[in-house]
């Protein structure tokens, strides 16, 4: 998919665009994007801690490099979450634990994500396309009702049974471990969770707003409101890193609000800079782990 927008985009034109781009606010997104790290491990440890799993929270903020390093080419643009679950999971043998605390840290931003565009789409409906919008609402009442499902286990377990889960469950350890990890999140776990959500959420969408301002697109926040919840729900599609999809889905959502498609492609590269360094940084932790652990058996 990359590929074939790259080959169908006036790619001089891009490079152009980012040839001439604004530096300061491209490095004030960068700021800002790599310091959301921070609030993303205090959300992913408000539910960490909730399980009794003991670790620091900036062991959490070093997985979050570490798994960004490995999102870059994991399917998806959440593969990464896979690693994190086995390093966390390493660290205290609880992979219940870390499976669950990995999936509903994932799920609350999301959930949280499009309740900001929901919202967003009650003041500026006429922004957008029908078709937008009816994702926007679609994918918020599914996470509604997954909501809904997690805090009324009665009804988890009467469909559970009606379709023959519980037999599952009983005869798969890890699964039955993660189905009673899912509801022994406290409320004031959850709603720091949810607070750190909000924070980051609102981290992403002024990072895509200051690189908006980097490649010179004249938008008002509001469109990123209500776009960046739509490319990031794009991103479970299978892909490598989510190349290809978000490239794509910038450049046709952007392009309805009469932004040019290298404008809006260079919007999409200028993110992906910034998530490279996200990587790379991941990368040098990931190295200097294994080397400080080399280190310890050797001694």
């Amino acid at each position: 998919m990359l590929t074939a927008i790259l080959v169908g985009v006036d790619l001089a034109h891009v490079f152009e665009v980012l040839r001439d781009m604004d530096w300061l606010p491209f490095l004030g997104a960068l700021t800002i994007f790599l310091s959301g790290a921070f609030i993303r491990a205090y959300r992913w440890g408000s539910l960490v801690w909730a399980l009794g799993v003991k670790v620091r929270w900036l062991r959490l903020v070093e997985l979050h490099f570490v798994g960004a390093f490995f999102g870059m080419f994991l399917p998806t643009g959440v593969g990464g979450d896979a690693v994190k679950m086995y390093e966390l999971s390493r660290h205290d043998h609880k992979a219940s634990a870390a499976i669950s605390s990995v999936l509903v840290d994932r799920f609350t931003g999301l959930f949280v994500l499009f309740a900001i565009a929901l919202l967003a789409l009650i003041g500026g409906h006429e922004l957008v396309t029908q078709q937008v919008r009816l994702l926007i609402a679609l994918v918020f009442a599914v996470s509604l009702v997954a909501v809904a499902l997690v805090l009324q286990r009665t009804w988890i377990e009467s469909w559970g049974r009606r379709l023959g889960l519980d037999r599952l469950l009983g005869r798969v350890r890890i699964l039955r471990e993660l189905y009673l990890s899912l509801h022994l999140y406290g409320s004031s776990a959850l709603l720091r969770a949810t607070g750190a959500s909000l924070a980051w959420n609102l981290v992403l969408i002024s990072s895509y707003y200051l690189l908006g301002q980097a490649v010179g697109l004249d938008l008002s926040l509001w469109y990123y409101l209500l776009f960046v919840p739509v490319i990031s729900v794009l991103l479970l599609i299978p892909s490598v890193a989510g190349l290809g999809i978000r490239e794509g889905a910038t450049i046709l959502l952007f392009q309805q609000v009469g932004v040019s498609e290298p404008r809006a492609l260079a919007l999409a590269l200028a993110y992906d800079a910034i998530r490279l360094t996200e990587g790379l940084i991941g990368a040098g932790l990931y190295v200097l782990q294994g080397l400080v652990e080399a280190r310890r058996q050797a001694r």
